[in-house]
């Protein structure tokens, strides 16, 4: 790849080239060979090249440290003149230099000219805006060459609008030279039978639909319509066993707890207990929810005494609990009793972005279940909560995830749930026990 994308280099001036790879398939070390490629054959000319990635510490770095192992193994081939230096975030070798940038908005990137070319890894985390105003213009005067590195992710990104432009390009004018340049997982997996069984393993962990499964792998951008479940996930959600009002004996069981407000008209807080069973192998955790508990406009002390009643009753393997903000206090308040099996949990927009992808992919790979509606108003709450959750894509890999109306308590009450469940680790002896009616 890294000759084809040199002979385009040399023939489309002023072009755009994208290349598209499945996530760790060697994106940026191929960024980081055709960069030393670069420096090499133009040592004598001279020149620029601009590299940016979306951030300078760490991922600009990290490509400067890639070129320089590439640029590594040749000097010793080449006169001490034409050798490799670094100084800061400039590679230079003979006339030409590379210079490493960042292209985040809070950046201070105006005054680089890229007149040999102007690379940019993983080009779909970079603001298309931004890239325009600052980095295009670096091109301007010397007609260079931009050449995008990256993967798919919601099909509007700075790399997915190129990549589109470019594949209606190479269609046009199949004969001519070709601007798009992709890469897909399975072709990967024939020469790397370690990386093909890695891919499948995730497609069986995530699920093939997964917008995490479909964007970084099959390169297909995972755009989330509109919700976080889409129907056939809500289906896949019903399960076919029975509520609780009490533990079985011989069983496991997990709770996640999302915490709401106190006064009239506050958010619930909600409590989601399962059972967790074993797939046949034992490899993986099935997350069967048995029973939901909703508090409305209570005070927190009654609350707390009710959470500590049922762990007593159901004696919780693992309660992962909203920690954030006022959730830090009360959560403390339960760490005496419940000690190693109170997981805290703060929600952050990765944070929560994690929870929302862990979700998808149990509904997707049936390791999770409701249990069977029983007619009550909380499994109707929960369902109608599913069923209303909006999700985006956003830039950075998030997942946003939510209801505008702020009525998403049992969605994160269950997503907590699920984290409890899958944090067990490998299975051990059932501490559930019977509890008389």
């Amino acid at each position: 790849m890294v000759r084809r994308l040199l002979r385009a280099i040399a023939r489309e001036r002023g072009a755009t080239l994208t290349v598209m790879l499945p996530r760790q398939a060697g994106k940026n070390e191929i960024a980081a060979v055709l960069v030393a490629f670069l420096l090499r054959t133009h040592a004598g000319a001279g020149g620029t090249v601009i590299a940016c990635a979306p951030t300078l510490d760490p991922q600009a770095r990290i490509s400067l440290q890639r070129i320089r192992a590439a640029l590594a193994l040749t000097d010793p081939l080449v006169p001490a003149a034409g050798r490799s230096h670094v100084k800061g975030d400039t590679i230079t070798v003979g006339r030409a230099q590379a210079v490493l940038l960042s292209a985040n908005p809070a950046a201070s990137v105006a005054g680089h000219t890229a007149s040999i070319a102007l690379v940019a890894d993983e080009a779909q985390d970079i603001d298309e805006a931004w890239f325009n105003r600052q980095f295009r213009p670096m091109a301007a005067s010397t007609n260079a060459p931009t050449v995008l590195f990256g993967t798919a992710w919601n099909g509007r990104t700075l790399l997915e609008r190129a990549a589109a432009a470019n594949r209606a390009h190479d269609a046009a004018e199949p004969l001519g030279s070709r601007r798009h340049y992709q890469v897909a997982w399975r072709e990967v997996g024939q020469s790397q039978a370690a990386y093909g069984a890695y891919v499948r393993a995730e497609r069986a962990r995530l699920g093939p639909s997964h917008p995490l499964f479909l964007s970084q792998y099959e390169l297909i951008p995972g755009e989330a319509a509109g919700r976080l479940l889409p129907s056939d996930l809500l289906a896949a959600l019903e399960g076919d066993h029975q509520g609780q009002a009490v533990p079985e004996g011989g069983a496991q069981y997990v709770a996640g707890l999302d915490f709401g407000g106190e006064g009239a008209g506050a958010d619930a807080t909600v409590l989601t207990i399962a059972r967790v069973d074993r797939t046949d192998d034992g490899s993986a955790a099935v997350c069967r929810v048995v029973a939901h508990r909703e508090w409305r406009s209570a005070p927190y002390a009654r609350v707390l005494d009710e959470l500590r009643a049922r762990d007593r009753r159901w004696h919780f393997a693992r309660l992962c609990a909203d920690a954030t903000g006022l959730g830090a206090p009360l959560t403390a308040q339960l760490e005496p009793q419940l000690g190693a099996r109170l997981e805290l949990f703060v929600f952050t927009a990765a944070s929560k972005s994690a929870l929302g992808y862990a979700l998808v992919a149990a509904a997707q790979t049936a390791r999770l279940a409701l249990y069977r509606d029983d007619g009550g108003v909380e499994a109707a709450r929960c369902r109608d909560e599913l069923a209303d959750c909006e999700a985006a894509l956003l830039g950075g890999g998030r997942l946003a995830w939510g209801n505008e109306r702020g009525h998403d308590d049992y969605v994160a009450s269950l997503a907590l749930c699920l984290r409890a469940s899958e944090s067990l680790g490998p299975p051990r002896l059932a501490t559930g026990r019977s509890t008389p009616r």
